[in-house]
């Protein structure tokens, strides 16, 4: 009978150590749409971005899984705790009312995407292309808040339309064929889209965004996020 019980009691406490490590294990998420930027497979990061999101990843202790998933998913899952990090991502403050930042790893250029019959490059005649013509951008990201902000529009404010598409490309397009006045996206994507795609726009230079990690707050209060957030100020100059 106290052979059974400790037969018993032994299992009960690798049952708990087993559970133990596979929750102890970290999840990373990698958005899918950052063109070659920033991609993860066999095991490493490749891309124009990797040497400094792999610097600041490998100062993890834990184990980590990375799984790699479409933008605006990934953010519903740091809003769930469904991820520990999500990267890459901007920086932007309606980010920081449900995840923790990390510091600034890149900065990142953007452009602004305009019809190219449009000769007025000035902000104010911008501003009125964007509320008369409507803006495109791609769900899930940030251009939508960098747009408004470079032209100085409130949040409030209403626009003719706004049109959410699922690629890039396609913003771009609906601004090409005349469905939308203005887009933007990031330059390191521009890079990845094909010449002839920019036929009938201008593109003009914005000033360059933060681009880091966010931590979902559910990890940013163990120990690991402080490792995480040194890591990121060691790491951020790698290029």
């Amino acid at each position: 009978m106290d052979f059974i019980r400790f037969f018993i009691t032994l299992c009960a406490l690798f049952i708990a150590s087993f559970s133990h490590s596979i929750s102890a294990k970290l999840l990373i998420g990698v958005s899918s749409e950052n063109g070659e930027s920033l991609k993860y497979y066999r095991k490493q990061f490749h891309g124009e971005l990797k040497s400094a999101y792999s610097c600041v990843i490998n100062h993890l202790e834990s184990d980590f899984d990375v799984i790699t998933v479409p933008q605006a998913r990934l953010i519903k899952m740091l809003k769930n705790n469904e991820v520990d990090i999500a990267m890459p991502l901007l920086l932007l403050p309606q980010r920081d009312l449900f995840a923790t930042r990390s510091t600034t790893i890149y900065q990142v250029g953007y452009q602004l995407i305009i019809q190219a019959n449009e000769t007025d490059l000035s902000i104010k005649n911008l501003r009125k292309q964007a509320l008369l013509q409507g803006i495109a951008y791609k769900r899930g990201t940030g251009a939508r808040t960098l747009i408004l902000k470079y032209l100085d529009i409130d949040e409030n404010e209403i626009l003719s339309h706004e049109q959410q598409v699922n690629t890039w490309q396609q913003a771009v397009e609906f601004v090409a064929k005349n469905r939308a006045g203005i887009t933007a996206l990031p330059t390191v994507i521009a890079k990845d889209i094909e010449p002839h795609h920019f036929d009938g726009v201008t593109r003009i230079k914005m000033p360059d965004h933060q681009l880091g990690l966010y931590m979902s707050t559910r990890f940013a209060k163990s120990a690991e996020a402080t490792i995480i957030n040194d890591a990121s100020k060691t790491c951020k100059e790698l290029r």
